[in-house]
Parts: structure tokens; C-alpha cells; sequence
């Protein structure tokens, strides 16, 4: 772990979450001091071993000074404001030196409460890999070779959004260390992909989007993991900015053809074209996707934007049979309601 000074009770909630399945707790802490922040006070209790290091502004550095005091044979990297829900591990079985875990991200939009789903590189074989990056660091094999992670059974809470003020004040850190980067390493599409998504958490569209197109002009590509989430999230932009026309590049992806993510954005890029039937289309393949990262597009937001669809086209029937379909969810309630 690297902590921040004053997350006390998220410190407490990961800290318990952890008690009986890992054999040891390195965290890295900054000395300077807080008033009346308990972090030592806390890690003591659950017996971590507490590093001192002075914040370097560089998240991978820290990341490598606690895995240099790490003794157990495997290192599951976990921040403050997540903790355990699911840890169903058999060290016998494990035929890999790195995986990926599952994180569920709570957050509100337009004050509901929402769940994002993803995976991510958190749990490795120690000694064979370090981190690079200032910030939104990437763990790298020590060799240098590339690597495929394989997902396993663990999976974090994180509410590190749900505040969405300190989400906006660490949207304008991360931006701040991701130029820094470019300037002096270059550029790279996945450090405009990151700039891109501090803007898009601001709501800041246009400069999202010029990001987003300058990782793609870098050299982004599809078979790089965070790319379908760059795909993604420019969709949005464009739809947002009122450039439905040119969003429709973005649609056929085959080797996105297991997202309902995706296929939930295709379905509202040809709505946003008048496509309707190709927008169902897309919507009721959503559905039928395992894959999934935001809740709903494989299921109640996918079947009330048909009957959306259907509802302006004037078929009340299946408008009325899509709307139940998506259950309790607010605006086909309404919609039902409306019929």
C-alpha cells in the first residue's frame, strides 16, 4: 500500500478486510505530520510494517520502495479507499506470475448511484516485476518482456469516486504529473488517453476529446487493453459535443464484440443517427454480453433506450414491453407511466 495522511476510516475499513488473508501489510507512508490524523496509530494495530518516504510526486516510485520491503511470495497492490469483497484464491492451482483482479468502482451520476465494473493488474509473483509511470503507473516485467495477465477471483470495493470534489481535485493532479510525462518522455497514447479521462471526469468534452484523438494519432492500439475504454469514452464526447456523425467511425469493432459497454454505445451512436433499427439491434445485443464494466448497459438502460426508440417511432406496444423489461428503473417508469 502507499497511504495518504487523513483517509482515516478508509485506512481502518481496508485494513479489516484484509485481517486473515494476507501474511503482511508493507505500506509506504509520508512522514510530514497531520493533526489528528491516526494512520500510524491504525497500521500499528494490524501489525503493518510502516515506510517512511517523503511524497517523491511519483506514484511508481513509491509503489517500488513498498515492494522492495515485501518478504511473501505474492503481492496484491491495494489503495486506501478500496478493500476485499471476494478473495477466493488456491495458491496450488496458480499456473501464472500475474493477474488481474476485479475492482467495482461506486459513483453517482446525476445524483443515482452507479457501479463500474473493471479489471485491473493487481496481484503478482514478487520479485519478477516493478511499476513505471508517475501516475496511473503500469506494472512492467523486471526482464522487460510483455506479459498477459490472467483474471483470478479477488475482487475490491473502491468508493474512491463517490466524492466527486476529491475526485476533481485528484482529476487535476493526475493531468498535472501525466504532462509532465509527456514533455519528458514523448508522446504516448495511453498518457494522452489518461489526460483525456481527467477532462471527461470535469466534463470538460472538448479538450476530452482532442486528448482522446491525439492517443489515437500517437499510435493507440486495439489489441492494448485500455483502448476499448479510449474508444468508449471519445464516443461519448462526440455524442455530448453534438458530433453524432463522426462518432459513427467509432462503431464495428469487432474485437469489441463481447462488450455490452460497446455495443451500448453503438446503439446510442445510431440513435443519435436516426438508425433506430441498428440501435435496437446493438441494444438487444448488449444484453446477451458477460462482459460488462457500467451497470445497466447490458440490461435495464439498454431496454428503456428502445423503448425510446420505440415510443417516438409510435409503436406503444413494444415501447410499453421494453419499458418493462428494464423494471424499476426510474425513467421507464416514467415512460410506462407516460403511455
Amino acid at each position: 500500500m502507499i497511504i495518504k495522511r487523513g483517509e482515516c476510516e478508509e485506512l481502518e475499513r481496508c485494513l479489516r478486510s484484509l485481517d486473515g488473508i494476507v501474511s503482511e501489510v508493507v505500506a509506504v507512508v509520508d512522514p510530514a505530520p497531520m493533526d489528528g490524523d491516526r494512520t500510524d496509530e491504525i497500521l500499528a494495530a494490524h501489525g503493518a510494517k510502516e515506510v517512511l518516504l517523503s511524497w517523491p510526486k511519483d506514484y511508481s516510485a513509491a509503489r517500488n520502495e513498498s515492494l522492495r520491503h515485501t518478504t511473501a511470495d505474492w503481492v496484491l497492490v491495494i489503495d486506501t479507499d478500496e478493500y476485499i469483497r471476494e478473495f477466493n484464491v488456491d495458491e496450488s492451482v496458480l499456473d501464472s506470475d500475474i493477474y488481474r483482479v476485479t475492482r467495482e468502482n461506486e459513483y453517482t451520476e446525476e445524483d443515482k448511484a452507479m457501479l463500474g465494473i473493471e479489471r485491473i493488474t493487481r496481484f503478482f509473483r514478487n520479485g519478477l516485476f516493478h511499476y513505471e509511470g508517475k501516475v496511473h503507473e503500469q506494472v512492467v516485467s523486471d526482464t522487460g518482456e510483455p506479459y498477459s495477465a490472467k483474471d483470478i477471483c479477488i475482487t475490491l470495493g473502491h468508493t474512491g469516486y463517490v466524492d466527486r470534489t476529491h475526485m476533481l481535485e485528484k482529476s487535476v493532479l493526475y493531468r498535472d504529473l501525466l504532462c509532465q510525462m509527456i514533455k519528458e518522455e514523448g508522446d504516448d497514447p495511453y498518457l494522452y488517453f489518461q489526460i483525456g479521462r481527467t477532462y471527461y471526469v470535469e466534463k470538460n468534452y472538448k479538450e476530452a476529446a482532442d486528448s482522446f484523438e491525439k492517443a489515437i494519432e500517437a499510435g493507440a492500439d486495439t489489441k492494448d487493453e485500455y483502448v476499448e475504454s479510449l474508444i468508449e469514452t471519445y464516443g461519448y464526447c462526440l455524442l455530448e459535443l453534438g458530433r453524432s456523425k463522426e462518432a459513427l467511425a467509432l462503431t464495428g469493432f469487432d474485437e469489441y464484440e463481447d462488450s455490452a459497454d460497446y455495443h451500448f454505445l453503438n446503439g446510442l451512436i445510431y440513435m443519435n443517427n436516426a438508425g433506430f433499427d441498428k440501435a435496437v439491434s446493438e441494444f438487444e445485443t448488449a444484453t446477451s454480453c458477460k462482459k460488462v464494466a457500467v451497470s445497466g448497459t447490458d440490461s435495464y438502460a439498454a431496454y428503456y433506450n428502445c423503448g425510446v426508440i420505440y415510443e417516438v417511432l409510435g409503436d406503444t406496444e413494444r415501447a410499453a414491453d421494453y419499458y418493462r423489461r428494464a423494471g424499476d428503473y426510474p425513467p421507464a417508469v416514467t415512460g410506462l407511466s407516460r403511455l
